[in-house]
């Protein structure tokens, strides 16, 4: 079935059953803080960034996962895009392409 993925402040997400809006799991992201960005889903991972320019990357299920965490060092603020295999992420003050 399909999922829904919404991190709040403090670094809170939640995973919901895009049906029945009925929450999965709710835990605490490798990287608390503030987001703005919003979280995007692809090749099975979520990925969001924070506003202190750190990365979790969490499996795409309904009881989630972390596997990663990367702290850029500085603002992010822009939602990651990810295209053909690779994901493009801003921090406020350099652009990264990451892939194989």
């Amino acid at each position: 079935g399909g999922r829904i993925f919404a991190a709040k402040d403090g670094g809170i997400m939640t995973c919901l059953d895009a049906k029945t809006g009925k929450p999965l799991k709710t835990a605490r992201l490798p990287a608390t803080g503030e987001y703005y960005a919003s979280p995007v889903a692809g090749d099975g991972k979520v990925y969001l960034l924070n506003e202190d320019g750190q990365l979790s990357v969490i499996s795409a299920e309904d009881k989630w996962q972390p596997l990663h965490n990367v702290d850029f060092g500085e603002g992010g603020y822009a939602t990651p895009a990810l295209v053909v295999g690779r994901i493009f992420l801003r921090t406020s003050g350099h652009r990264y392409c990451f892939g194989k």
